[in-house]
Parts: structure tokens; sequence; C-alpha cells
């Protein structure tokens, strides 16, 4: 009997204690100070957002946090910045804390391209990608190929090819990453009579001319010079 009794004291104790310990942990204020602040923080639950500002400390303030446990910090979102990921703990006191978080700098992304590899028939003209042109000086008999290396990946990019007595191809091309994108071309001749208008050589501005005289005014002259030559003889 007297075991028993002893038993259900111990329940009792213990049972008293956990009470007693629920009761006396309170919450409290867990204020987080993140360098640089522009992202979210969470703290369990429950998400702030933080102000840019200049690059400064942003705080995110979490009130009403139970005292005695710990509490998942997650720091996300910061352009630039690498997320962070832990935990806080609060004392079962309940006193206010100030949790410091410093993010690290993200190493700067190589810019993601790739090449663009272009065959074209017949030679001659010019390719462009965007304002990048490269020039053949083919005499029309055969093909030619142009390389844009280091394209922007993933994007759209316009590429045109011209030349003389042909339509212009046009068409918006996408490189994939870090590979070669190949395209093979051949111009469409243009109708005949519908060549490109050669540039207009600007015309000549006329010489003025002076006018003929008239046949007879000549013979006259030419008999009075006979006249005065034949008078002065015979003086």
């Amino acid at each position: 009997m007297r075991s028993i009794c002893r038993i259900v004291s111990l329940v009792c104790i213990t049972v008293l204690l956990l009470f007693g310990t629920a009761a006396t942990a309170g919450t409290g204020t867990i204020d987080i100070q993140v360098h640089p602040g522009g992202g979210t923080v969470c703290l369990g639950t429950v998400c702030k957002e933080t102000e840019s500002g200049d690059g400064g400390p942003a705080i995110a303030s979490f009130s009403g946090m139970d005292a005695g446990q710990y509490h998942m910090l997650n720091v996300y979102g910061t352009p630039g910045y690498r997320n962070y990921l832990g935990q806080v703990y609060l004392d079962p006191s309940g006193t206010s804390l100030v949790r410091d978080i410093v993010l690290q700098k993200l190493p700067p992304e190589d810019l993601a391209t790739g090449t663009l590899q272009v065959f074209i028939t017949p030679d001659g003209g010019r390719a462009c990608l965007n304002r990048m042109c490269e020039l053949s000086r083919g005499d029309g008999t055969g093909s030619w190929s142009v390389e844009f290396p280091d394209v922007p990946a993933n994007t759209d990019q316009n590429l045109t090819v011209i030349n003389e007595g042909y339509e212009t191809y046009e068409t918006v091309v996408r490189v994939p990453q870090s590979k070669t994108l190949s395209l093979s071309i051949v111009l469409t001749p243009l109708p005949p009579g519908s060549s490109p208008t050669p540039t207009s050589v600007p015309a000549a501005t006329p010489q003025p001319t002076h006018a003929a005289l008239p046949g007879f005014v000549s013979l006259a002259g030419l008999v009075l010079g006979c006249i005065a030559w034949v008078l002065v003889r015979h003086r």
C-alpha cells in the first residue's frame, strides 16, 4: 500500500513540476537585425519584409514568441546575397533578444553565352546579328559561313542576311547556353526587273555654249576683206 502511495506521489510531483514549468515559461520579443536589409525574414511561420534602404541594416521584430524554445530563422530574397537558415533560442524568462545576421555576398555570375554559326548560299553580301555585321567578298558562285561568338544565351537575337539581287533574309534566333547553334540559309533570287535601284549619279551641269554666226555674215566679212586688200594694193 505504501509503495502505491509513493508511486502516486511521485507522479503527482512530476505533473506539478511539468505544469509549473509550463506556467513559468512565458513569451518574449525577438528582433532580427539583417545586414543588409531588403529581403524577407521568417521566424517560425511568421514572415516579414524588410526595407532595402541604402544598403544598410534592417530590423524585423517578432513579438509573442514562446520562451524556452528554438525558433527556425530564415532570411532570403536579398538581391546579391546568399539566403540564411538557422535557429534562434529564447531563454525561459522570455527576455527580449536581439540577433544580428550578416548576409554573405553571392559570387559574380558568369554571363551565359553561346555561339551562332551561319552557312549562307550564295556567297557575297553581309550577315548581321543585331548590330554586329560580317562581310563576304565572294563572287556569288559558292557559299560562305560566319560565326558569332559570345552571344547572350536564351534571349531573342535578330539575324539579317543581305545580298544584292536576293531577297533579304530575316529571322529571330535563340542560342543555347555554352553550345553552338548552326543555321543553313539559301537566299531567294529576286524576280527579274525587281533588283534594287542602283544609286543614282547626279547629272552633270550643262555648260553654256556660244551660238554660231549665220553663214552669210561670214561670207560678207570675207568679201569685204578682199576689197580692202585690193584698194590698198592700188594705192
